[in-house]
């Protein structure tokens, strides 16, 4: 028992032991230096490969480390490529790393060094690189043997696109190289004194044979190489597997392009690989390849397909079940009870073993086109009845079929020719003939035209000719005409006949087509000179007529008798216009070829276009051809202003043209006639415009400046009066003038004028001077002298007035009286209203002036028929309320000294009129 103890105790002091130790060496950071570096070439594919070890490293022991890698060309100093590499290394492992040079090794010398780092979470930081390996050479110089120069990469394969560098390398010092591309002259660097190097980017496939390079310093100094470009290696397209006897996979695909070259093969490969049984089959060709199924009932299948050569590797992948890829195969097809219009087709489709429902799909093509199309399921064996075909016809008719219940591909077509029987032909042929009349006998010619494919029904052997008297019956005898003959001569008398024509095959005969010829009448059926339409028709199977074509002729054609009626117009100095109408066709005597334009110039010089002619009476002319007879206008052109000239127009036809008949003449305007009516024209235009718009502001300007009735307060005089001090004018303002009495001035006619109101009537005599109103003060006991202004109104001053100036009022210190002014203030109203209503018609004797007499008025000189042979002291001036004016006929005579003072108010006190 102390012995198991014993040993117990030293095992636990050697695992402590050992921990303690390995927690040292993870502690502690080691010096893991790559050691035994070894660079070898690959020149083909311009590779380093680089391995090393890391001899440091304790047994059993790993960490992940990263290692450092440089590379430089031609010296040391010259680093081009820093590279890291990751991975955990054991104790005593061989290290790899690999790199691609684009430059070839051969064209410089390269150096390799490496360094390490720790890179494992069981040592702490911090974590130290250690020292760099020494440097390792690489110079492939060495092996260019005793050439003189040398161009590399040599005859090096790369893929369409890629980027390629080219050096020439010669034992002496390069002066002045050139180098090629395919005789396309490159540029060129020079990298030391015995290398030049080139780059090509996007390199293209030129040929199969590769691209050539070439490279020379001196004529005794050259070197070459080929350059072979292959296609890319593309992925497999279309890439599917199915079966017809459950028995081979046929897998098939689409490789894409090429990447085959003459003289260097990039190794080309497919590879078929099934991941459920794990098997492989190197595949003989590049587009398909068979499978073998097991008999273990494997229904899922996962294909790889990988496409590999020498630069790259591609692959595809599909997975299906087997049930579900079936393609039947190719039907047999068989043709039984064939006919003029049916034939049954029958097909076999070569059984799977289970007999899986198929659907199958019947075409059936004619004259290299599809007609029918159908659908059949069937088991194993189809039938179908094609029907409504044509007599004497080769068909094709074709099947193929798919599974119906999973659907994958159709079959293969399969399909054969056949061709119906004949039958009796369909159509009558289309007969016409030609009479011919000879010594009271006539040969009839009859033609008919073959039948068509469609109505022949077959080989057509013979046609069968019967005539027919119908004046005097007799046998019908068939006269057999030989095909392919269309005509045959017949010779009869004057009688009427029918003839029947058919045409038959081996099966049997047409119907018949009937021609018929009429006796000979022994007279003419056509005149000369008459239009005749003819319509000819066919007879349908059915007895049915058809216009087949319409003529239009004449037995023999006249010359036209009448000649178009022409219109002149669009006259000028230099050119008229010709028209004419088309004439009715039941005048036409033959067919209008064109026209004739027949003129004669008064210089007797035909224009351009006219050839000199002489007419039936033998003069001399102008004529033009127009050889279109649907032209019917034309313009004479060229001509001389103010000249006299004649035309005529005729139609002609293929028997000369029609009648002459007179000319007409036509005289050219002068050349400037046109521009004064073009100036003429517009002047008159713009007078009368302007007559009418003077006319129209004239109204305007009566009614605006001096109108009938005028309105004080809205005349357009004010208009003109520009009054800072009052902007509100009118033409008299009460507040400005308070007239003591109206002057009213009459122009008699010599008739008595009567008013309303009164009694009195005023003769000639008694209206000669002027008569004067007065109009009484407003205060009954105001009196006083005053100086009055007197001033006319001129916009109540109607007419011109014999006196030259107003008169002057006199107004006496003792007002007359209320009676003797007016008889009754009734009346005053009456007459005032009856006189502002109508002016016109209440006074028709003779014109009024009223002139307002200011009471402010002076004395002043005027007419002195109009004052009053004493004239009085002038009034004083007074103040009225209200003032009127009022007209001759309503003052009364004048005032006698005992009239008492009052006033008379004949409007309100808020109107004031003047």
């Amino acid at each position: 028992m102390a012995l198991f103890a014993f040993f117990q105790t030293i095992l636990l002091l050697v695992s402590l032991s050992l921990r303690t130790c390995q927690s040292e060496v993870l502690s502690e950071p080691l010096p893991l230096t790559p050691e035994s570096l070894e660079v070898s070439i690959n020149s083909a594919q311009q590779c380093l490969h680089l391995q090393w070890r890391v001899h440091s490293l304790a047994y059993h022991q790993e960490l992940k480390m990263v290692f450092q890698i440089e590379i430089s060309r031609i010296n040391t100093s010259n680093v081009i490529r820093v590279d890291y590499y990751s991975t955990t290394v054991k104790w005593n492992q061989v290290l790899q790393w690999s790199w691609e040079s684009e430059l070839p090794l051969e064209c410089a010398t390269h150096f390799v060094r490496i360094r390490s780092r720790v890179d494992d979470a069981r040592v702490p930081e911090p974590r130290f690189w250690s020292n760099w390996s020494s440097w390792k050479e690489v110079n492939e110089r060495n092996s260019l043997g005793h050439k003189a120069s040398s161009v590399f990469p040599v005859d090096k394969l790369v893929e369409e696109g890629s980027n390629v560098t080219i050096c020439y390398i010669s034992r002496s010092h390069q002066n002045n190289v050139s180098c090629y591309l395919d005789g396309v002259r490159m540029h060129v660097e020079q990298l030391d004194p015995n290398v030049s190097a080139f780059h090509v980017n996007n390199v293209a496939f030129v040929r199969e044979t590769g691209t050539n390079i070439f490279c020379e310093m001196d004529p005794k100094d050259d070197a070459g190489t080929v350059l072979f470009v292959s296609k890319v290696l593309e992925e497999p397209k279309d890439f599917s597997c199915e079966t017809q006897d459950f028995k081979t996979l046929h897998c098939t695909w689409d490789p894409g392009s090429d990447t085959s070259l003459v003289r260097k093969q990039p190794y080309q490969s497919y590879t078929l690989f099934e991941s459920f049984s794990g098997e492989k089959r190197l595949c003989e060709h590049k587009n398909w390849c068979d499978w073998q199924i097991a008999q273990d009932s494997q229904e899922m299948y996962n294909f790889t397909l990988v496409a590999e050569n020498y630069l790259r590797k591609r692959s595809v992948n599909i997975l299906f079940n087997l049930t579900h890829r079936v393609r039947p195969m190719t039907p047999k097809v068989f043709f039984k009870n064939i006919s003029a219009t049916n034939a049954t087709m029958t097909w076999r489709v070569h059984s799977t073993g289970n007999h899986p429902t198929l659907l199958c799909q019947i075409e059936l093509h004619g004259e290299g086109k599809v007609i029918q199309q159908h659908n059949a399921s069937i088991k194993v064996n189809g039938e179908y009845l094609l029907s409504e075909l044509e007599p004497d016809t080769q068909y094709m008719a074709r099947v193929h079929c798919g599974d119906a219940n999973h659907f994958w591909k159709w079959s293969e077509w399969s399909g054969e020719n056949f061709t119906t029987l004949e039958a009796a032909p369909s159509e009558a042929p289309d007969v016409w003939r030609d009479v011919k009349s000879e010594l009271g006998n006539r040969t009839v010619t009859l033609f008919w035209k073959p039948l068509s494919k469609s109505h022949a029904n077959g080989k057509i052997r013979f046609y069968n000719v019967i005539v027919e008297n119908l004046d005097k019956p007799s046998e019908l005898e068939p006269v057999p005409i030989p095909a392919p003959a269309n005509h045959t001569k017949l010779a009869l008398d004057q009688c009427s006949y029918r003839i029947h024509v058919t045409a038959n095959n081996s099966v049997g005969t047409s119907p018949a087509s009937v021609i018929v010829i009429s006796g000979d009448p022994g007279n003419h059926a056509f005149r000369p000179g008459v239009r005749y339409n003819f319509r000819i028709y066919g007879i349908s199977t059915k007895r049915i007529a058809y216009l087949l074509e319409q003529k239009t002729g004449y037995s023999q054609e006249l010359a036209p008798l009448v000649n178009p009626q022409v219109v002149m117009s669009n006259l000028t100095s230099h050119s008229f216009t010709l028209s004419w109408k088309e004439y009715p066709t039941e005048t036409q005597r033959s067919f209008i070829r064109g026209y004739h334009v027949y003129l004669k110039p008064k210089e007797g010089q035909c224009h351009p276009g006219f050839e000199k002619a002489a007419l039936s009476d033998n003069s001399l002319c102008c004529k033009y051809k127009i050889d279109k007879p649907e032209q019917k206008t034309f313009v004479v052109e060229n001509l001389q202003p103010e000249s006299i000239y004649e035309f005529f127009v005729t139609p002609f036809t293929s028997v000369g043209e029609g009648p002459l008949d007179a000319f007409t003449k036509v005289t050219t305007p002068d050349e400037h006639s046109h521009l004064l009516i073009r100036i003429i024209l517009p002047t008159v235009f713009c007078v009368v415009l302007i007559m009418i718009v003077c006319y129209l502001n004239s109204q305007w300007m009566k009614e605006k400046c001096y109108p009938d009735i005028p309105d004080p307060y809205k005349s357009s005089v004010l208009s003109l009066i520009k009054s800072k001090e009052n902007p509100h004018l009118t033409i008299m303002s009460v507040k400005d003038c308070i007239p003591d009495a109206i002057e009213v001035i009459n122009k008699p006619e010599g008739s008595k004028i009567q008013f309303s109101g009164t009694r009195n009537s005023l003769t000639e005599t008694e209206i000669t001077k002027p008569a004067y109103l007065y109009l009484l003060p407003a205060e009954k006991n105001y009196s006083g002298p005053g100086p009055c202004i007197c001033f006319e109104n001129f916009t109540y001053n109607q007419a011109a007035s014999n006196s030259g100036s107003c008169g002057h009022v006199p107004v006496p210190p003792t007002a007359p009286s209320q009676r003797g002014l007016l008889t009754s203030l009734e009346n005053l109203l009456k007459a005032l209203e009856k006189n502002y209503m109508n002016s016109q018609g209440e006074i028709p004797a003779g014109e009024t002036t009223l002139n307002y007499v200011s009471q402010l008025a002076s004395p002043m000189s005027g007419d002195k028929d109009s004052l009053p042979t004493d004239p009085p002291v002038p009034a004083l001036c007074s103040e009225y309320k209200m003032q009127m004016a009022i007209p001759l006929g309503l003052a009364s005579p004048p005032l006698s000294e005992n009239s008492s003072v009052s006033s008379v108010t004949l409007l309100d006190q808020g109107d004031h009129h003047h």
